[in-house]
C-alpha cells in the first residue's frame, strides 16, 4: 500500500474504535453517507476534508501521521516466557521497559525517576541484549514487543503481579468522570454468553488498537489508565451457601 492508503486505512480503524459510523462523520462534514464511502474508497480525499475528520476525531494530521507509523510497525506480539523470567528478577529494569513502552525518552525518565544516566545506558545494553529494543545512537530505542499487552496470558509476570496489579488497581472510589466500576449480575441463556463474549473481546481489541496507536503521540495529553475485565459463571457465596444441593433437581440458579 502507498502511504495515502496507509494513513486512510489507520484513520478507517480509528474511527471504528471511537464508534464514529460513515452516517455519522457524513452528517458531521454535511456530506451524503455515499460520498463519505467513496473518499475512503476511491482515496480522493482533499487536504481539507481530511483536515475535518481529523477535526471531529479531535486529533491533528501529524497526530494521525504519527498513529500510521505506529500501526504500520512490525512488532513481536508479546514478551516471551524466559523474557518475562528474566524481567522478574530486576524489578527496576522492568519499570524502565515499562516506560519506554509508553513512549518515554530517557532523559525524561532520568528526569522524573531514580536512575542514573549510567544505570540507564545499562539498562538499555540489557534490553537490547534481551531482545526487546532495538537501540540507536543518542539512546534512541525502537520497541520489538507490542506497546500494550505485551505480557502473556497467565505467564511469569502476570503470576507475580496479578494480585497487586488488582488490589492496587481496586484502591478507588471509581469517582472521576473518566472511571467506570459496574458490576451486574445476570443469568443467561448459551446463545447470549456467546454475544457478551464477544463484544468483551471486541472491546480488549479496541482498547488495545487505540493505546498501539496512541502511544505514538506525545506524552502530554495522554492518560496513564487501565482496563480490568472480570467474566465468568458465578454465584454469590451467600446465595451458594443456601442451597440445598442439586441431586434430582434442577437449580437454574447454579448454571452460567
Amino acid at each position: 500500500m502507498n502511504r495515502t492508503t496507509d494513513i486512510l486505512e489507520t484513520l478507517k480503524q480509528y474511527l471504528k474504535a471511537k464508534g464514529i459510523t460513515y452516517k455519522q462523520l457524513a452528517e458531521e462534514m454535511e456530506l451524503s453517507e455515499a460520498s463519505i464511502k467513496r473518499l475512503f474508497s476511491k482515496h480522493t480525499f482533499s487536504l481539507s476534508r481530511l483536515e475535518d475528520v481529523c477535526r471531529i476525531l479531535d486529533i491533528d494530521f501529524y497526530d494521525l501521521a504519527l498513529m500510521d507509523k505506529e500501526r504500520s510497525r512490525k512488532t513481536l506480539k508479546k514478551l516471551t516466557i524466559e523474557q518475562e523470567r528474566i524481567l522478574i528478577n530486576d524489578e527496576k529494569l522492568l519499570i524502565f521497559l515499562y516506560f519506554l513502552i509508553n513512549g518515554w525518552t530517557v532523559s525524561l525518565i532520568i528526569e522524573e525517576y531514580e536512575y542514573t544516566e549510567v544505570e540507564a545506558v545499562k539498562m538499555l545494553t540489557k534490553l537490547e541484549k534481551l531482545g526487546v529494543l532495538a537501540l540507536y545512537p543518542n539512546n534512541h530505542v525502537r520497541m520489538l514487543i507490542s506497546k500494550n499487552e505485551f505480557w502473556q496470558t497467565n505467564g511469569p509476570l502476570w503470576q507475580a503481579y496479578r494480585n497487586i496489579f488488582i488490589d492496587d488497581f481496586m484502591d478507588s472510589a471509581f469517582g472521576l468522570p473518566n472511571e467506570r466500576l459496574v458490576f451486574s449480575p445476570g443469568q443467561f441463556s448459551e446463545a447470549s454468553l456467546k454475544i457478551i463474549r464477544k463484544k468483551i473481546d471486541n472491546l480488549v481489541k479496541e482498547y488495545n488498537r487505540l493505546a498501539e496507536m496512541d502511544s505514538a503521540l506525545p506524552l502530554k495529553g495522554r492518560h496513564s489508565t487501565g482496563l480490568l475485565i472480570g467474566f465468568r459463571s458465578w454465584v454469590f457465596t451467600g446465595i451458594a451457601d443456601l442451597h440445598r444441593g442439586n441431586i434430582g433437581g434442577d437449580n437454574s440458579l447454579h448454571r452460567a
